[in-house]
């Protein structure tokens, strides 16, 4: 019977915990190997102090910084590195060391600034305590750090002996005490310790004494009201003095909470089982700042509702990107932004904000299939009573109450399956009346009296009318889905509405995109085509019309309008499909507001908040505008909105604040007060320093004055982030000589140079706030680019000497060939002196002779006469060569080449000689002075004219340069020639002199048919 009753309770139990549990949804951000973590499998997270998230996985150990994962792994040989992959925990200590604990057992510190790890003994007494699968780290209040080796040992890191000791003889633990679990109470010298018979056991620091359930020494309540009933584990204590913990039974772990300010329980059991219908384990606790508890374990994600006394579930399954899917949460934690990371043994890690939840998410059901509604968020209206009256294409109207609950909609001729769509609504001045714009027609809604009217007037041509307003004059004016504008005149025209509407032919006949009265009374039209009027709406005059083709003020970016907003008395704000106007109305002055490339989407609607802010829906966004500080921020999917398709023309700002926006398949409310962008102040940090790819320790060079890059380490990338997961802040950075003004970093958060010239540069970094306001960071770079030596001031400096030297050398050179070319020519003219002098000597002595004979001995003054003429040509000759040598233009071989083959040609017909001659084409590339040429070409002429002189009638010449020599070589048959006179001819004194000047060798090898002769003439080039 006591069985049966048991069970009765037991199952109410789970009735009423499933009746009270709620299901929480939030907008998640999804980590995994896909985005680079290294496994899906994640058994810790923590944050340190600086801000950086470190993960734990069987895969080994993370950093991220919001974009980059920095990975340590296990090394082969290397003991700087974790000995194994698998990490079970990860904890900072007060010192602020990032401890790791293995899931062989093994624990060492994790240097975050030099990435190094170093092991830390464990001197544990039970030699099996490692291999339990129980295994966790406990820093208490005073920051003394425990290691739990569950159901074996405890121990305590000793500071002395850099190792973790037993803590049998601090807390007077039995012998053969297993302790199961192990808890500090804060604020307390108090220590908690689950026993092995699984009762409570404490020990006080204070009175020394170790109370348990056999001996409770310092009468701890909640020890004699556990006995025999609770045997607890996983001890949490929260900032309420209240302390959690589990205790199995019936097949899962019960929930309890005792308050230790009351000593009695305030959570005396609770389970999952009623909500989850599944086995499920609770691994532990986390409490926020803002004291809310969360569970986790097996199947288990959730929070502890204050006011039911129940735990609200995550919901658990993927049904968007932004959702979460878990088996198993290993580990939960707090940022300092009050984002919650976890992490899952099968899906990797999440992050969300539970505080940041702002954007609710109203989807409707198709009251004709029941299925999710699929029409389009078109118009929205808020009631007298608070309530909301809605419309979607294609599903038909809908009503909620204030807490945005669905609610019957109780107005007599409105079926809430309108088989007509209804496009927008607009509020009478009346404060009674709501016009609804219907396709086709147009409804009017008494509200006092909860009835409709439906009209269709045959002037509106049964068309879609997209948006109605009526003016203060009580006139309304309708804007149509493709044939414009047209106005019903209060004063003249019908109540039936059948008389009195006129279109206004003089306007664009297409699409209106937006209806608005303004706190003045004009009524402002936005067209799809044909820019946006305003209207006087006693004479239907046009006050403003803004197009693309308007001049100064009025001249708009493009050619449609899809919104207009009344800002302020003085200011309108105008949407085109991707770019905002402001216009001030006082001075007939407009501007911009940002450009084509700040907005994603087509601009749907726009609405003003409380604090000044403009909100802009777009097809692929929600922005947050500052047209002070012309500052934008999104908001997307990954803050919350499920649906960023925003429909035309469809927002609403509600009494309370709020704002409405209307999309694809739902609509979406807020308040933007509770919206709260950085609640701690953001940092930039440099998260790591390239050069040439390869990273240096960030920490080593930031206490560094002078950062030194020896040369061809140019290619510097410098990564940068503030740390924040959840901010809205820009980070901008500026290279001092490199970057002529700020730099907004992109979605990678870096500065990448590429190339940097030699030079000292100054790397700075400022934040940009949601206000925009801008923060320059303390943290700055001075990196001096060293040149490559051949850069550098010595290295120029040589060269300006070096350059120097060479030029003086080059001068001296210069001075000493001038000068030798002058000493050439004086000497070319001195012998040209000398035998013009010989040769004039020679022919005044004969003249003399041949004329003394002339009267005596006529035929000896012949002969006379004849040696005069001969003298003279010589003569003549001689000072042809010279002159043609020392001319400039004759300054190189090919010349002398050509003079020679020029005299061989006279030569030849003049005696009727074969004298043929071959040249090489490397002795025209030789580069002579001009002592050498002209010597060289007096003595191949003396040589070939001796042959001829001797007799000789054919001839070979061959001209070659062979280093360092140039050879002429003459063969000649030996008949007809003379070798008497052909010896004496080559062995003259004025020969023998030429080879002298020259230190030129001439050799005659005389055979039996023919002979040779060989010139060899030294060459310096």
């Amino acid at each position: 019977m006591l069985h049966k009753l048991s069970f009765i309770c037991i199952f109410f139990c789970f009735l009423n915990s499933a009746a009270a549990q709620e299901t929480l949804n939030y907008t998640f951000t999804h980590y995994n190997t896909s985005s680079g973590l290294l496994s899906n499998q994640v058994n810790t997270v923590v944050q340190d102090e600086q801000g950086y998230i470190w993960t734990g996985s069987v895969d080994g150990l993370q950093r991220f910084d919001g974009i980059r994962y920095k990975t340590f792994r296990h090394r082969k040989n290397d003991n700087t590195t974790i000995p194994s992959n698998p990490i079970m925990q990860l904890l900072i200590d007060s010192s602020k060391n990032l401890w790791v604990l293995l899931s062989e057992g093994r624990i060492g510190i994790f240097n975050t600034k030099n990435f190094r790890f170093s092991e830390t003994p464990v001197y544990a007494l039970d030699k099996n305590a490692t291999g339990t699968a129980i295994k966790k780290l406990v820093l208490d209040s005073k920051g003394d750090l425990f290691l739990l080796f569950g159901g074996h040992e405890l121990l305590v890191f000793d500071s002395g002996k850099q190792a973790f000791v037993s803590t049998h003889k601090r807390f007077k633990i039995p012998e053969g005490w297993n302790i199961g679990d192990f808890a500090q109470q804060p604020g307390t010298g108090k220590y908690w310790f689950t026993t092995k018979d699984g009762t409570i056991a404490i020990f006080n620091e204070t009175t020394k004494n170790l109370s348990t359930a056999f001996n409770n020494v310092d009468k701890e309540k909640i020890i004699d009201q556990c006995k025999g009933v609770i045997t607890p584990y996983g001890y949490f204590f929260d900032s309420e003095k209240r302390v959690w913990f589990l205790s199995w039974g019936y097949g899962f772990p019960f929930i309890y909470c005792y308050d230790l300010k009351k000593n009695d329980f305030y959570l005396p059991r609770s389970e999952l089982h009623g909500y989850l219908k599944s086995y499920y384990e609770v691994h532990g606790f986390l409490e926020q700042k803002d004291g809310s508890i969360w569970i986790r374990g097996l199947q288990v994600f959730a929070r502890f509702n204050e006011t039911t006394k129940t735990f609200d579930f995550v919901n658990n399954g993927y049904t968007s990107e932004r959702s979460i899917a878990y088996e198993h949460v290993r580990g939960l934690t707090e940022d300092r932004e009050n984002n919650i990371w976890v992490a899952t043994n099968n899906n990797g890690l999440y992050r969300f904000n539970p505080a940041q939840h702002v954007f609710q998410n109203i989807a409707h059901v198709n009251r004709v299939t029941d299925k999710p509604g699929r029409g389009g968020v078109l118009a929205s209206i808020e009631l007298k009573d608070g309530t909301l009256l809605t419309s979607a294409w294609g599903d038909g109207l809908y009503h909620y109450d204030k807490n945005l609950k669905p609610i019957p909609i109780n107005i007599k001729g409105i079926d809430e399956r309108l088989t007509y769509s209804i496009w927008s609504m607009f509020a009478s001045p009346d404060s009674n009346t709501i016009w609804l714009s219907a396709q086709p027609g147009f409804v009017k809604v008494n509200l006092q009296t909860r009835t409709s009217s439906y009209y269709n007037p045959p002037a509106l041509q049964n068309r879609t009318v997209r948006q109605i307003a009526e003016d203060k004059l009580g006139n309304l004016w309708f804007g149509m889905q493709s044939i414009g504008l047209f106005k019903w005149n209060a004063a003249t025209g019908k109540k039936d509405y059948t008389d009195g509407i006129k279109l206004f032919t003089s306007l664009p006949s297409n699409q209106v995109n937006k209806i608005i009265v303004d706190s003045k009374g004009l009524v402002w039209v936005a067209f799809a085509i044909g820019g946006i009027y305003a209207f006087d709406p006693a004479t239907d005059k046009v006050i403003y019309h803004f197009s693309m083709s308007g001049t100064g003020a009025y001249k708009l970016p493009q050619e449609g309008v899809s919104s207009v907003l009344e800002y302020s008395d003085s200011t309108m704000i105008i949407s085109t499909g991707s770019q905002i106007l402001l216009f001030n109305r006082q001075t007939n002055k407009s501007r911009l507001l940002g450009n084509a490339e700040t907005i994603s989407g087509y601009i749907a609607s726009l609405e003003k908040d409380r604090n000044g802010y403009v909100w802009l829906a777009s097809t692929s966004g929600l922005y947050r505008i500052s047209i002070q500080k012309n500052l934008f921020i999104r908001f997307g999917k990954t803050d919350g909105i499920d649906n960023e398709d925003f429909v035309l023309a469809s927002s609403r700002r509600l009494r309370d604040g709020r704002l409405l926006f209307g999309s694809s398949n739902q609509f979406v409310v807020f308040d933007p007060v509770s919206i709260i962008l950085n609640n701690t102040k953001p940092k930039a940090i440099i998260t790591d320093f390239k050069v040439r790819n390869k990273s240096i320790p960030v920490d080593s060079l930031l206490k560094l004055e002078l950062i030194n890059l020896r040369p061809g380490n140019n290619s510097v990338i410098i990564e940068f982030s503030s740390l924040q997961y959840n901010s809205a802040s820009v980070i901008q950075y500026k290279m001092d000589k490199i970057d002529k003004d700020w730099q907004s970093a992109d979605n990678n958060n870096q500065a990448v140079y590429s190339y940097l010239p030699a030079g000292t540069y100054k790397f700075r970094m400022r934040l940009m706030d949601e206000e925009g306001s801008f923060t320059e960071q303390d943290t700055k770079l001075i990196i001096k680019m060293n040149p490559p030596f051949w850069k550098s001031w010595w290295f120029y400096s040589l060269l300006i000497l070096a350059g120097g030297a060479i030029i003086f050398w080059l001068d001296r050179e210069r001075m000493k060939r001038k000068e030798a070319m002058q000493e050439m020519r004086t000497g070319i003219a001195d012998n040209l002196h000398k035998e013009v002098n010989t040769a004039l000597n020679n022919i005044n002595i004969l003249s003399e002779m041949a004329k003394l004979k002339a009267d005596k001995d006529p035929e000896k003054s012949k002969e006379y006469i004849e040696q005069i003429h001969a003298k003279s040509h010589n003569m003549m000759i001689a000072m042809d060569d010279m002159l043609w040598s020392i001319d400039p233009d004759n300054d190189n071989m090919t010349k002398t080449v050509e003079r020679m083959k020029e005299y061989l040609d006279a030569l030849n017909n003049r005696n009727g000689a074969e004298i043929d001659i071959l040249v090489d084409k490397n002795v025209e590339a030789l580069s002579l002075n001009m002592k050498l040429r002209h010597e060289s070409f007096l003595l191949f002429k003396e040589a070939v004219k001796s042959l001829i002189y001797a007799g000789a009638q054919k001839c070979n010449i061959h001209i070659s340069y062979e280093k360092p020599k140039l050879q002429f070589t003459m063969q000649f048959k030996n008949d007809c020639c003379d070798m008497q006179q052909l010896n004496n001819l080559l062995q003259r004194q004025d020969m023998e002199n030429r080879l002298k000047t020259i230190k030129a060798q001439l050799d005659v090898q005389v055979h039996k048919s023919s002979s040779i002769f060989v010139l060899l003439v030294p060459v310096t080039q």
